[in-house]
């Protein structure tokens, strides 16, 4: 054992009789802990709503026949899905997907705990709502059955607003429209008459905005590009349709958003064409007419070689000038969106080109960079050093194609310089040309002219229209959207199990803190531990079953129990202690422990062996004996102290022969002066003169200490421990006395030791407060 303070001792050593005696004072908490533990997660589990999780696995994978006829690779095929599920968390998707569900009313039961939101399972449906009102949106509005109709009410700007409206028919009133139909009427009634039944208009932003949180969006496999769709929710069915609906719109929009920019360029080269096939005719009509006109015939032989120089130098000029409109448009896409995989997009513009080889590559490098970026990002932050050198390549790449896309532009500028040169020397010739032949010429050349761009845009719009026919989703649902009917959470055994965790810990802990802080004395061996050496061991008196008010002299009344056979054993240890002894002084350290019932018990079975006994009561603040011995307390200690009576006048005798007793008195102001004064050294020696053996039933010195002395005077002070009662910190006290050189033979006895596993005793008053008052039927 290990002291910790004056007054707490800790168990340091395994002790199986205290961990015996602690669990049987513990185990009905510990018990008691185990039910209000489970009790808590049965209400958990009974009044928390579950949470239900629907998940739906897809495959990202496009097929562009298009790009192989036109001989290109497709880039979206080894491109991240990065924008993928950044579409799929999105707001804007899910508001879509949202949109196709029949969210637009949401349908309540209020019971008495909880709200159940009830999705495809209310006993009554709201449709073609019509909402006069914004501010009614998720608000509730409240339906009652009332007869054969429904009573609609709803609170606006503090005044309740009711309908009444039969089932099917249209609710017509300033705030809203609506149809409420009763599936059937007997439940609606029986559900109203246990639950508040009412229902909200629900406003789209404010539905995607309530219900975003329980998307989740991951990616399961980057390579195979799989991405898992779940949501959770507390309706199975909502979370099901919520998840198939998002992975629905993901695919109708990803398909209509990858055709969008086909489809806007043919419908662009189509408006031309038709533009051009206009121009095309009116320039064949004009020189028809023209040639009709003036009576011109064929000027092909007089400017043959004139005319297809100008028409090739003219041609090759509109080719560079398409070519630097091109390498413009780059430049700007790549200034407008540096480091997005929209690159790719560039790639069908450098088709025919003649830097088509120089640019394509550098395009699809830098795309294949920025790619890799992306799928990196979901691994690492952009502070990673692998992200800051692919920014670095990217940025490298980019300059390189700037650098290139400049060198070609000037390059090209030089060329149409020399064209433009080459053209007007030659139109120089054509003005030496009769005026006629001049006008068929330019006539001709605006029709050539005409006639290559609408090649040249039929030959782009079979091109777009072969890329755009062949690009074909093959997006793929791997799993489909589950009906869970096992909530995520919360766990019921989970739940349980934490539970019965819990408590067998907090049961462990108790029993734990309990056993090291277990402060009482229970067992002789116990205490034999905690004496110090000089201190003798009288013997135990067993746990009387008879119950008393107050000490009584059981060893006459009962001379056969084991109490008197206890206090026999004391007797005979007394001789071994010294040898004629004349004073005994009982103490102990709180009221209670049963110096009183030791004192008289002792004094009996001392009298009953043949000696002259007198127990003097020097307790004068709670004085006991005499009730020991059914006697008043008129006259005794304290008015022979004083000197009021002689010792004979004080001197009672008790029911057994030769045991006599002095009772304390009257409750004297200064006991301690009168028990320090000589009178009472007086007293004790006149009493060792008239009888064998004086017993004094000490004061408790661990309340005051003017029994000290007493003890130093007696011949063997016994100091009383009640077992179960006094506590281990007492015997600091006794360790004191026992240190003081005036006091010799000092011995103990344990009192109130159970012998059976019954509950017996006997009770004592408190030494000053009620409080104090304690029995050894209840003991702690």
């Amino acid at each position: 054992m290990e002291k910790n303070s004056n007054r707490i001792f800790v168990n340091t050593n395994f002790d199986l009789d205290i961990l015996k005696i602690v669990f049987k004072r513990t185990w009905y908490w510990i018990i008691l802990i185990a039910v209000l533990v489970l009790s808590a997660a049965f209400l958990y589990l009974r009044y928390t709503k579950p949470v239900y999780e629907s998940k739906m696995l897809i495959q990202i994978s496009r097929e562009d026949q298009g790009a192989d006829v036109l001989d290109f690779k497709s880039l979206d095929e080894e491109g991240s899905i990065s924008r993928e599920i950044e579409l799929l968390r999105s707001e804007l998707l899910f508001e879509k997907a949202l949109s196709q569900l029949d969210l637009q009313v949401s349908h309540f039961a209020q019971g008495d705990v909880l709200t159940e939101k009830r999705y495809k399972q209310s006993t009554f449906n709201v449709t073609e709502i019509l909402v006069k009102d914004s501010s009614l949106f998720n608000k509730s509005v409240y339906v009652y059955p009332k007869g054969s109709l429904v009573e609609v009410k709803v609170n606006h700007n503090n005044k309740t607003h009711s309908w009444e409206i039969a089932p099917g028919k249209r609710l017509v009133n300033p705030f809203f429209e609506v149809v409420i139909e009763v599936r059937e009427w007997g439940h609606f009634v029986k559900d109203s008459e246990t639950n508040v039944l009412y229902f909200q208009m629900n406003d789209i932003h404010s539905l995607t905005e309530k219900y975003l949180g329980g998307l989740e969006i991951k990616p399961v496999d980057v390579q195979a590009k799989t991405i898992e769709i779940s949501y959770k929710s507390h309706n199975p069915e909502l979370a099901r349709d919520i998840t198939r609906s998002v992975g629905n719109t993901f695919f109708v929009y990803e398909e209509n958003f990858q055709k969008e920019s086909a489809e806007n360029v043919l419908k662009f080269i189509s408006l031309q064409l038709d533009s051009l096939r206009s121009e095309l005719n009116a320039s064949k009509d004009s020189i028809m007419s023209f040639q009709r006109e003036k009576n011109l015939p064929d000027p092909d032989n007089l400017s043959s070689s004139i005319s297809d120089r100008l028409e090739k130098f003219k041609l090759e000029l509109n080719e560079l000038e398409e070519e630097l409109r091109t390498l413009d448009m780059i430049a700007d896409k790549l200034k407008e969106n540096p480091g997005s995989l929209e690159v790719y997009k560039l790639i069908p513009e450098l088709i025919g080109k003649s830097y088509e080889g120089s640019l394509n590559t550098e395009v699809k490098e830098l795309h294949e960079l920025i790619e890799t970026k992306e799928d990196l990002l979901y691994k690492v932050t952009d502070e990673n050093s692998m992200i800051k050198k692919l920014n670095f390549k990217i940025k490298n790449r980019t300059e390189n194609i700037n650098r290139i896309i400049e060198a070609l532009r000037k390059r090209i500028t030089e060329k149409i310089k020399v064209t433009l040169g080459e053209i007007n020397a030659l139109e120089e010739q054509y003005f030496q040309l009769p005026e006629k032949v001049m006008e068929l010429s330019r006539l001709k050349n605006i029709q050539n002219l005409n006639e290559k761009y609408y090649t040249l845009l039929t030959e782009k719009q079979v091109l777009y229209s072969i890329s755009n026919a062949g690009y074909a989703s093959r997006n793929k649902v791997l799993n489909k959207a589950s009906l869970s009917t096992t909530p995520i959470s919360p766990k019921r055994n989970l739940i349980y199990g934490a539970a019965l965790f819990f408590a067998f810990s907090l049961g462990m802990l108790l029993l734990f803190l309990r056993y090291v802080t277990f402060n009482e004395i229970n067992q002789l061996p116990e205490i034999q531990k905690l004496l110090p050496p000089k201190v003798g061991v009288l013997g135990t008196i067993p746990l009387a079953k008879k119950r008393m008010d107050h000490s009584q002299l059981l060893v006459a009344e009962e001379p056969k129990s084991m109490i008197s056979e206890s206090f026999r054993t004391v007797r005979t240890n007394l001789s071994f202690v010294k040898n004629n002894i004349k004073t005994i002084a009982i103490t102990s350290s709180i009221s209670g422990e049963g110096k009183t019932f030791v004192a008289l018990n002792l004094g009996g079975i001392l009298a009953m062996s043949g000696k002259r006994i007198v127990i003097v009561d020097l307790d004068m603040r709670k004085p006991k004996i005499h009730y020991g011995f059914d006697g008043v307390n008129d006259q005794g200690m304290s008015n022979l102290l004083i000197g009021q009576t002689t010792v004979d006048q004080v001197v009672k005798k008790s029911g057994l022969k030769n045991l006599h007793y002095i009772t304390a008195g009257p409750i004297p102001p200064n006991p301690s002066e009168l028990i320090l004064g000589e009178d009472f050294k007086k007293v004790v020696e006149e009493l060792k003169n008239s009888y064998d053996m004086v017993l004094i039933d000490n004061p408790p010195i661990g309340l005051v200490s003017d029994g000290v002395n007493v003890l130093a005077m007696a011949d063997v002070p016994i100091y009383v421990f009640k077992a179960n009662y006094s506590k281990r910190f007492f015997v600091n006290k006794l360790k004191d006395i026992a240190g003081l050189s005036e006091i010799r033979n000092l011995n103990i006895i344990l009192n109130g030791v159970k012998a059976t596993k019954k509950n017996y005793g006997y009770g004592y008053g408190g030494y000053y407060e009620e409080k104090d008052k304690r029995s050894f039927f209840k003991r702690k």
